[in-house]
């Protein structure tokens, strides 16, 4: 039997985080302050991928396993997963020794990322080769993606009608055509854009899609990964095993590979164990005020307020949009009390957002215009404007044209823009985060305590009345 190295490790512990590179979906718990909660980025170490899979619908971390030892979590080892196949929409060979199930949305990046980087390689090694049978499963994320359904019950409508390979063949256009994207505004223009495309191929598609007639089975998917604990797209089981975010290719190797010689399990159970001492140290640590160098970053509100709340972000990560969409406008109501001093500080995820670097220069160069005063002008345009230019080949020339609107001075901000004036302060925050144990976006700091990702008004607000109390 092949050893259990600490690469199995590391690659098992990032198996466990939850939101690695997932859309987290549907409804939101409420988390604790001293919970962890992950957002979307990559983990630097083993320890801080030490998270484990929520079984709640969004990106929110669970409370730690039950531990018979006093203060120590125990580990969680997952039980195999029994996953009904659908022959509709599976590849590859149904005895293969290794079955991965997927649950995706068609309107979730991540998921087309898998659909673009890993799946080829997965097709033409594993499901071709009959070492792999691969099933899609439904999944979409109305909270997020409120038109993908409609994509889910079209490919049923078109499979059901033509078969399995027809089925396929839309998937792969629903991933890689803008037409289908996210981008379309409404369910009408949707279905316009459905049926002109494919409905002459496939003359019962319209009937289908207004009759609602895959909507239930549609639903029986979303029902099915949320009772498995499915808590992001995409989401896979490998043999049973959960596998979740859009993992790199070479981690499904070494997953399959394991799972092909048995071993899956035995690397489950391992990672399990260190990942129960690794949340017990990061809950210590997480009691402990972390002191944050200031020194010029922007901020707003009261410079001697009693309560400062630093957030290391990152203008393309949808968790972080979230923050700012959601819970900001309310903190903004402490900011403006002169209870609460709100700093921002740069942290792009350039491996999963390449294009946050220019973003997060964009908002340093209007500072340089402007002040703070233009700072945050710039940062509220940035998020509001995420769809924008986030995935965008041509994302610089959108940040141009939102600092041209926001009343900048084009040719300043286009030369400081272009040369990278601020790629340097950028990278000192995304170090500095770095050093601090950062494991994703958004995470903040409230005197010092340390509170991860898109949390509620309500978590923040309990945290800031609890330092508000400490310091009177």
């Amino acid at each position: 039997m092949r050893s259990l190295p600490v690469r199995v490790i590391v690659i098992i512990l990032i198996l466990f985080a939850a939101a690695l590179a997932a859309c987290g979906p549907a409804a939101e718990p409420e988390g604790d302050p001293g919970q962890l909660l992950v957002g979307s980025a990559p983990l630097p170490s083993p320890e801080a991928a030490a998270t484990p899979v929520a079984a709640s619908p969004e990106a929110a971390t669970p409370a730690p396993p039950e531990s018979d030892d006093a203060g120590l979590p125990g580990p969680a080892v997952p039980t195999p997963a029994s996953i009904e196949p659908r022959a509709l929409t599976a590849l590859g060979d149904p005895n293969a020794p290794v079955t991965i199930v997927e649950y995706s949305d068609y309107h979730c990046p991540f998921c087309q990322r898998h659909h673009m980087q890993t799946m080829p390689q997965l097709i033409e090694n594993y499901i071709d080769t009959g070492r792999v049978y691969y099933v899609f499963k439904d999944f979409p994320i109305a909270s997020l993606h409120p038109l993908a359904y409609r994509l889910h019950e079209a490919a049923l409508c078109i499979g059901n009608e033509a078969g399995s390979e027809a089925y396929w063949a839309v998937h792969d256009r629903f991933f890689e055509e803008s037409q289908f994207g996210g981008q379309v505004g409404s369910l009408e223009q949707l279905d316009g854009n459905i049926t002109t495309a494919l409905g002459e191929e496939y003359p019962g598609l319209a009937s289908c899609l207004e009759s609602g007639e895959y909507s239930d089975e549609v639903n029986a998917g979303i029902a099915e990964g949320m009772q498995l604990g499915v808590s992001g797209t995409p989401s896979f089981f490998v043999n049973g095993f959960p596998v979740t975010g859009a993992q790199p290719y070479d981690v499904f190797e070494f997953v399959i590979g394991l799972a092909e010689e048995g071993e899956l399990e035995n690397a489950f159970r391992e990672a399990a164990e260190q990942q129960a001492a690794a949340i017990a140290t990061a809950t210590a640590q997480a009691a402990i005020p972390v002191d944050i160098p200031l020194e010029d970053s922007p901020a707003r509100g009261d410079p001697d307020a009693p309560v400062v709340v630093v957030e290391y972000s990152d203008y393309q990560c949808p968790f972080c949009w979230r923050h700012f969409q959601e819970t900001m406008p309310q903190l903004q109501e402490y900011i403006d009390a002169g209870q609460v001093r709100y700093v921002f500080k740069d942290y792009p995820i350039r491996r999963i957002h390449p294009e946050a670097q220019k973003a997060h220069e964009a908002a340093r160069c209007a500072r340089e215009q402007g002040g703070d005063e233009a700072y945050w002008q710039m940062h509220d345009l940035i998020f509001a404007s995420q769809n924008e230019w986030s995935g965008n080949p041509k994302s610089v020339d959108a940040l141009k044209r939102i600092a041209a609107e926001a009343g900048l001075d084009s040719a300043a901000f286009d030369a400081c823009l272009d040369e990278g004036r601020y790629e340097a302060v950028v990278s000192a925050d995304l170090a500095e985060g770095g050093g601090l144990g950062i494991s994703g976006t958004p995470t903040f700091f409230i005197n010092g305590q340390r509170l991860v990702g898109a949390q509620p008004f309500s978590v923040f607000q309990r945290a800031i009345e609890a330092a508000l109390g400490s310091v009177q």
